[in-house]
């Protein structure tokens, strides 16, 4: 075995050379090659090109494929004329397969299609950068506004309009929107979703930086002039120069009003003071009515801290009463002031609408809180006051009516007693035809006789 000889391998049969093998190959599949796209572009697909040529009813491209490809007129005429007059020989520029190309179709692209995708390309670079653009409002539905940006339509929503406080009624928001057609506003990009067709835009955060300069030159206890925007039922909205501000329904005046609108128009210019500021929410809290006269202080004048007053029950509450002394000032009565007995029920002692005599016990000017006290009014003052109260009522009671004194009043069942319910004139018909006044004059005389006791003469 270690002598057997090298037994040489076998040569390979029908072994041709690579060089022959090469030029046998025939001439219609190399041409094949050479003209076949291997990569057809697909419907939709967006290709960059250079443009060829250009003529008033075509534009032709090379897309990097093995044959040129075609803008045809239709859609040359979809392009805006400006952009269409500055092409020019070598630009390149974004076209979309309008289709696929079989055999030896031409490849139809769209420059429309191609300039839509590049401004969605800017759009999102736009959002990328936070870059600030000036577009123009071209219209206004329910929910905003819609820009031209480029051959694009943009989208504002009413929130992210500065012009339209909150609380803003829809009328009057259209109304503003109608207005701001025409108009160009400066924006931020803040959603780019081009599958969605959602390109959004806004307003509000283009004065984000603005709005916070202006809060930090805002400061408390300020009194700024200010113009209303906005009337809501909660209060007013007025501009501090960029700045929302709310005076809520409860500063605006000292009285209670029924809505904000029986005071101020849209439009009209007042001066407020500032009484808080929330920098994180931006908001400014203000207040009118603390600019105006306090009627409470010039009501509290007439009283003095010991004085004893006569007032009304408003209200009684678990933990005491509420005594209105004069229109527009109250004072609180606690539960531990409320009769000569302690009460652990005050509602058990008084009700809303009796009135009652109390004794200032404190006045606070500063709260514009005052309290008082039942129970510490002397019993006999307490007294002295419940008889005049009586006598009033029993007063009030005969207002409007003539007094009948003591000496004309008939006892009932006497002889000369007038039933309530005859009239007058059936009266005179009773009398059967006889002077009315002689039987006036004669029963007038028997009630005299009954009321005054007869005197008799003492002997000389």
């Amino acid at each position: 075995m270690e002598n057997e000889p090298n037994t040489p391998e076998p040569e390979q049969e029908n072994q041709v050379p690579e060089e022959e093998n090469s030029a046998e190959q025939p001439g219609w599949f190399q041409d094949f090659v050479d003209h076949y796209d291997v990569d057809k572009p697909q419907q939709g697909e967006m290709l960059k090109g250079t443009i060829l040529d250009i003529q008033d009813s075509s534009i032709v491209l090379d897309v990097g494929f093995k044959r040129d490809a075609i803008i045809p007129g239709q859609d040359i005429e979809r392009v805006d004329p400006e952009i269409k007059d500055n092409l020019s020989i070598g630009d390149e520029i974004f076209v979309s397969v309008i289709r696929t190309p079989m055999g030896d179709d031409d490849l139809l692209v769209s420059l429309q299609r191609g300039l839509t995708y590049k401004t969605w390309i800017k759009a999102d670079e736009l959002a990328q950068s936070n870059e600030q653009v000036e577009l123009e409002v071209v219209d206004q539905n329910r929910g905003g506004l819609l820009v031209a940006f480029e051959n694009l339509r943009g989208f504002i929503p009413n929130s992210h309009i500065p012009a339209i406080r909150r609380g803003t009624s829809t009328q009057l928001a259209g109304e503003i929107k109608s207005e701001m057609i025409g108009k160009r506003l400066p924006v931020k990009v803040i959603e780019v979703d081009q599958k969605e067709n959602r390109l959004v835009f806004s307003a509000r955060v283009v004065q984000k930086g603005q709005r916070l300069k202006r809060l930090n030159e805002i400061e408390i206890d300020s009194v700024v002039k200010s113009r209303v925007v906005n009337i809501v039922e909660f209060g007013v909205f007025v501009d501090l120069d960029g700045v929302d501000g709310l005076v809520h329904k409860s500063e605006i005046d000292w009285e209670r009003i029924p809505h904000p609108s029986k005071i101020f128009k849209v439009g009209d210019e007042i001066e407020v003071k500032v009484i808080g500021i929330d920098k994180e929410k931006e908001r400014v809290s203000l207040s009118r009515k603390i600019l105006l006269p306090n009627p409470w202080l010039k009501h509290v004048e007439k009283f003095q801290v010991g004085d004893l007053v006569e007032g009304v029950v408003v209200s009684v509450l678990d933990f005491g009463a509420f005594i209105e002394l004069t229109e527009g000032l109250q004072g609180l009565v606690h539960v531990s002031e409320i009769g000569y007995a302690n009460a652990e029920d005050p509602k058990a002692v008084v009700k809303k609408g009796d009135p009652v005599l109390v004794k200032i016990m404190s006045i606070d000017l500063d709260r514009e809180r005052i309290s008082l006290s039942m129970r510490r009014v002397p019993i006999s003052e307490q007294m002295e006051w419940i008889m005049n109260l009586e006598d009033a009522s029993e007063a009030i009671l005969l207002d409007g009516e003539e007094a009948i004194p003591d000496e004309e009043i008939v006892t009932e069942g006497s002889e000369h007693s007038m039933p309530s319910d005859v009239d007058v004139e059936e009266m005179e018909e009773i009398s059967s035809g006889e002077d009315p006044g002689e039987d006036q004059a004669s029963q007038d005389d028997s009630v005299e006789d009954l009321a005054t006791p007869e005197i008799s003469e003492s002997p000389e």
